[in-house]
């Protein structure tokens, strides 16, 4: 339990709509906690999504706040972090989590893609709440995450690439000085087992990897839970290529976390986005 005296830990699992409830399913059935109050199933995830349904609901308010919103690929400011209004959802935050993790072990796994904005937030409420957070993302091409929104959503190929490269730039910067796995959607379907492996290594964990738990990971993990591909085509723009070279990134990442050329990609990709960011709003603001 959370209360108890051996080390508290949870798994932040990181990523936009990038295999995050497959991720999050494989390592709750390895042993990892999840919360009390789960989201539904439904069509669009009928595994599951293994996430707090309050932890989502009260993301929505805090980003409905600053007049942001779940898609949102501008910047979250950066300020509101140090304000009475953090402080006020911090509070509410951590006993958010403690009340939905009473019951979970001393790993549990905290899942819910909003928290690609708010990093800096959790950061107060891990420290009040006192557990150790462990990063691990999941990356998928981008093409497939655009295509994955548009088939949930309706929304714009754009607006999915946007959504892409706001969540990972954010959430990649914000938790460099932390113990962190990056890990590819098309390796865990395709052997779950190496990409176990190499989180156990990169966040010390111990999952197994045989026995009745692996058993059920492979009932579980099922090729049709990938419902978009991506095709084979040049990139459409300068979003899309930019999208891919944070894509190319992450893979170095995957093998280092801390790769200093997939970390000075990020970097890169980061300057372009904030640059060419006024020029979104112009073409969103004529469009409208």
């Amino acid at each position: 339990m959370l209360g108890s005296n051996q080390e508290k830990r949870v798994i932040v699992i990181l990523g936009a709509r990038s295999g995050t409830s497959a991720l999050s399913g494989t390592l709750s059935l390895l042993g990892a906690g999840l919360p009390q109050n789960l989201m539904q199933a439904n069509w669009a995830n009928p595994k599951g999504y293994f996430e707090p349904q309050d932890i989502a609901e009260l993301h929505d308010e805090i980003l409905a706040s600053t007049g942001s919103t779940w898609s949102d690929w501008r910047e979250f400011p950066r300020d509101w972090f140090h304000s009475e209004a953090a402080a006020h959802y911090t509070a509410r935050l951590t006993e958010m989590f403690l009340n939905d993790y009473k019951t979970a072990s001393g790993l549990c796994i905290l899942k819910e893609p909003r928290i690609c904005r708010l990093l800096p937030l959790w950061a107060e409420v891990f420290q009040a709440a006192g557990v150790v957070p462990l990063f691990c993302f999941i990356d998928r091409a981008p093409r497939e995450v655009a295509a994955s929104l548009t088939a949930r959503d309706g929304s714009s190929m754009e607006q999915g690439l946007l959504y892409y490269i706001r969540n990972h730039i954010e959430s990649e910067r914000d938790t460099r000085s932390a113990r962190r796995a990056f890990v590819q959607y098309d390796a865990l379907l395709n052997n779950w087992r190496d990409v176990v492996g190499g989180i156990n290594r990169a966040l010390r964990t111990s999952f197994p990897l045989a026995g009745a738990e692996a058993a059920e990971v492979d009932q579980f993990l099922e090729r049709n839970l990938k419902n978009q591909s991506a095709d084979k085509m040049e990139p459409d723009g300068w979003i899309e290529v930019l999208a891919n070279s944070i894509h190319k990134a992450f893979s170095m990442l995957t093998i280092d976390p801390y790769d200093p050329v997939g970390l000075a990609a990020m970097e890169h990709a980061r300057a372009v986005f904030d640059m060419r960011s006024q020029e979104i709003r112009t073409v969103q603001d004529t469009d409208a």
